[in-house]
């Protein structure tokens, strides 16, 4: 007998029974109405540029091309840099590049101007022609000392040849390798480094290819994807 106040006590196999009772088989249970999905719809995102292309702070650069180049210091780039009137001290290019010449009272550039891009294509031309002599020209320079161009120079290189050379500098100046670039890139390269070397034929200080890949390289430093965000 169940007392006044008590709680009946259901067994847990009792539960079970009914439980599965209750349950039929899947072929019995009718479907169900269903809501029929709403019609997909295109989302427009606007992708369009909000502001034009920026220089980073000067600093930025300056390091960069310290670590391109050996991981020099600003005396060695400088050291590197001069002769031959591409790049002659740091005294004169210090406004252009943005720098600040407390000497003068000259402030740091806070915009980017057009004079700023020229400063550093040119310090970054002088860099490539002197790794060039350094890295290709010098035939006393062995391949573990080569800094940028970390590869054998071949006199005519062909569209093969010459992209596997390239992906090294590729590589080097944008930090990605050259078949992940648009599709074009480097046959345009390449039309670039067989038109310097007919206009260089001949040996002043550089070799025709050698002067083609100087001027590879200045494209490359000097490519938006390098200096620009």
């Amino acid at each position: 007998m169940i007392g006044a106040g008590a709680r009946p006590q259901v067994s847990l196999r009792v539960l079970l029974a009914v439980a599965l009772a209750s349950c039929g088989p899947s072929d019995v249970i009718a479907p169900g109405t269903s809501r029929p999905l709403p019609a997909p719809r295109e989302v427009a995102v606007d992708t369009t540029p909000k502001a034009r292309p920026r220089m980073m702070p000067s600093e930025v650069y300056l390091r960069a091309y310290m670590q391109w180049f050996g991981g020099l210091a600003p005396l060695d780039v400088q050291a590197r840099a001069r002769g031959r009137g591409l790049f002659d001290a740091w005294d004169d290019y210090l406004a252009a590049l943005g720098l600040p010449d407390y000497r003068l009272d000259v402030p740091r550039q806070t915009q980017t101007n057009t004079l700023m891009l020229a400063a550093f294509g040119r310090l970054g031309e002088a860099l490539c022609v002197r790794a060039a002599e350094h890295d290709l020209h010098n035939k006393k320079t062995q391949p573990i000392d080569r800094v940028v161009f970390a590869f054998e120079s071949i006199a005519a290189p062909n569209a093969a040849q010459f992209a596997q050379r390239f992906d090294v500098l590729h590589r080097n100046f944008l930090g990605y390798p050259a078949a992940l670039a648009p599709a074009d890139r480097t046959a345009r390269f390449f039309a670039l480094f067989q038109a310097v070397m007919k206009r260089h034929p001949a040996k002043n200080p550089l070799t025709a290819d050698e002067t083609g890949w100087a001027a590879v390289c200045a494209a490359l430093i000097q490519h938006p994807e390098t200096g620009l965000y």
